[in-house]
């Protein structure tokens, strides 16, 4: 009868629900994996300058930024005494400051580190955590640069004119923006990245370039070059400006559809094995899987699913095969392999090459993936 024939229809559009549910990652199995990789990056962490070509500025660093301001949420996260005293200690021997390796004031990677202090300020709420992050923002924002996107000369990358400076820099002037009251941040935040994105965004690809270096170059098939760790970069970033933004924030909108519209672009490069590649439009040329864009665009895609913005029936299969890929390539030792160091563009990729900012995106998939678990949402 109909009836029936309407009830079939209505099962086997459900089946593929039901068969991704379980499919979800299990908990135990995701905090196991994740121990595994921080405990191997723990270890690892005051000697990894040995394997690498460009050497990291101590903690203080872009990349120990990243993995530092991760590691602290993770940490919180958990509630694992161990992990929140080896980053307070951290924090106490570098006095709460950024990176002065470079004289510099303006450049977007010395914030990196700032998400790391705000962490332990809204757990602690003392000042002196966040006085070094404040003076710099202020300063920033209330001299900004004056720089002009695209022309050459030593203050250019004084303003966030790469994109990987989306997810260093923006993140932080809106949860400091949170933390102060003060929305001049925020508003400040706001401009300069609409900037950014009117410069590196390309709207017929919905991806960024990396930056303007980039604008004509192109890959042996012949297209575009978007570099996968440059736009996860990014999408990671959204990710969590979007968190930080007031719902009520005017622009607020427009970031949660270049979220979509990136979001929407990713996973149909995603290839079967969950992997994204250093490439995006040229995974023959680099056909090995690169685990920093994978881990991000996963933590990314999780966050999207659990925060409404992404489609759970249209996304929770990638999201699940992104965060496979990523417990593929966890070595035996718990070292995130195929992880690409340190770069600007596409590059050859081995399962021996690792770096911190791997473990970090790892952690934040992680998180996002127990809170669906869990059935909470930030």
């Amino acid at each position: 009868s109909m009836e029936k024939v309407k009830l079939l229809v209505i099962e086997i559009l459900l089946f593929p629900i039901t068969f991704l549910n379980a499919m979800i990652p299990d908990s135990s199995a995701v905090l196991n994996t994740v121990n595994k990789v921080v405990d191997w990056q723990i270890e690892h962490y005051s000697d990894m300058n040995k394997n690498r070509i460009y050497k990291s500025f101590g903690d203080l660093s872009w990349e120990n930024g990243v993995f530092l301001s991760a590691l602290s949420e993770w940490a919180e996260f958990r509630n694992d005494s161990s992990l929140i005293s080896w980053y307070r200690n951290i924090c106490e021997r570098n006095r709460y400051s950024l990176s002065t390796a470079n004289h510099r004031i303006y450049h977007a990677d010395d914030l990196a580190v700032c998400l790391m202090y705000a962490t332990l300020y809204d757990k602690t709420g003392k000042d002196e955590v966040i006085h070094h992050t404040l003076s710099r923002l202020e300063f920033i924002m209330n001299h900004p640069s004056k720089a002009v996107f695209g022309e050459k000369s030593k203050h250019v990358n004084d303003r966030w004119c790469w994109c990987d400076a989306l997810y260093m820099a923006p993140p932080v002037f809106a949860r400091f923006a949170n933390i102060t009251g003060n929305n001049k941040m925020r508003d400040f935040m706001d401009k300069e990245f609409w900037d950014t994105h009117k410069f590196l965004y390309d709207e017929s690809e919905s991806l960024f370039f990396r930056d303007a270096k980039y604008f004509k170059r192109k890959e042996k098939n012949g297209e575009k070059v978007f570099w996968g760790r440059g736009n996860a970069w990014v999408l990671a970033g959204l990710s969590r400006i979007i968190t930080y933004l007031p719902s009520d924030y005017p622009s607020r909108s427009k970031y949660i559809s270049l979220f979509k519209e990136m979001a929407s672009r990713i996973v149909s490069l995603q290839d079967k094995r969950g992997h994204w590649h250093a490439s995006m439009l040229d995974p023959i040329s680099y056909p090995d899987p690169e685990m920093s864009c994978t881990a991000f665009f996963t933590y990314a895609l999780w966050w999207g699913i659990n925060n409404g913005v992404l489609d759970e029936e249209i996304y929770l299969k990638s999201a699940i095969n992104g965060w496979n890929a990523i417990v593929g390539s966890v070595q035996k030792d718990g070292m995130l392999g195929w992880v690409q160091p340190v770069g600007q563009d596409p590059k050859k990729v081995t399962a021996e090459m690792t770096e911190v900012y791997g473990p970090a995106a790892v952690m934040l998939a992680a998180m996002e993936i127990l809170k669906f678990s869990d059935g909470f949402a930030l």
